[in-house]
């Protein structure tokens, strides 16, 4: 499957709303050679929807696995917090949810509710935590905070920093805790000197790939709408900064991530 990829985190519905209708996304996205992907729930309404799009679109050569989650900029939804909860508790048998997610800590856009943050981190780390499920991370501007919540939950929780934006040093550190480190697009921005510093040090064994779609287009598409069909360019990236040949840098991002998907950690706990 070396020329296969997954997009472990993508917003097909946010993709909708701004002008490219699911199916659109999801022909682009087989025919670009991505045979996985996880649709990401930021709220109550969007883990529903998120559960929605895979049932309605996963196909064998395009599988749509999904997250349920409440994303710490999503102030407003921090009340529904049990609510989503027990929506993940229902789903707990179903293969396709693969992920309690995005959680995490955001104090670039919410710096005011850095303790309602905190909590329901903790709170979704905790469920995490007693169900074995991963989390899909979300840390802006928050590394001390984020680690300190994760190291809390050391042995008891894992999952993926997704689209990673610190440098080598932080990503050693939430790698040592049990974590994947997730690529997006910004890997192939000429400024992001240290996130690709990161790409090239961790081990290969700990990183995933994504594009964040609609967010984060990768060269040359920058500032324009991604989808999963960018996936590959994010690839191009990484094979020019590892030193293992593409093939087998190719087949190990694939294989991390179907470990991913079905709920295991990097270190095979």
């Amino acid at each position: 499957m070396a020329d296969s990829m997954i997009d472990t985190h993508c917003h097909l519905d946010i993709i909708q709303e701004q002008g490219q209708e699911i199916p659109i996304s999801l022909e682009k996205t087989r025919n670009s050679g991505v045979d996985h992907l996880v649709q990401i729930g930021i709220d109550l309404p969007s883990s529903k929807r998120a559960i929605e799009i895979s049932e309605t679109y996963s196909r064998p050569e395009l599988k749509i696995h999904y997250s349920i989650g409440c994303h710490p900029t999503e102030t407003h939804e921090f009340p529904n917090a049990d609510e989503i909860l027990e929506l993940a508790k229902s789903k707990l048998e179903d293969p396709n949810f693969s992920a309690i997610g995005e959680i995490g800590m955001d104090l670039y856009h919410s710096k005011d509710s850095r303790r309602e943050q905190n909590h329901i981190l903790r709170k979704f780390l905790e469920f995490s935590s007693e169900h074995k499920l991963p989390v899909v991370i979300h840390s802006r501007d928050a590394f001390e905070d984020t680690y300190e919540a994760l190291k809390e939950y050391k042995t008891k929780s894992f999952g993926v920093i997704h689209c990673f934006t610190y440098d080598y040093e932080a990503a050693k550190r939430f790698v040592d805790l049990g974590y994947y480190i997730s690529f997006s697009g910004i890997l192939t921005f000429k400024s992001a000197v240290d996130i690709q510093d990161a790409a090239k040090k961790i081990p290969l064994e700990s990183i995933l790939m994504e594009t964040d779609a609609p967010f984060l287009a990768p060269m040359p598409h920058r500032g324009k709408r991604n989808d999963s069909s960018n996936l590959s360019y994010i690839r191009e990236k990484m094979f020019s900064l590892r030193t293992e040949l593409n093939s087998t840098v190719s087949e190990s991002i694939y294989q991390n991530s179907l470990k991913f998907l079905n709920r295991k950690a990097y270190y095979h706990a």
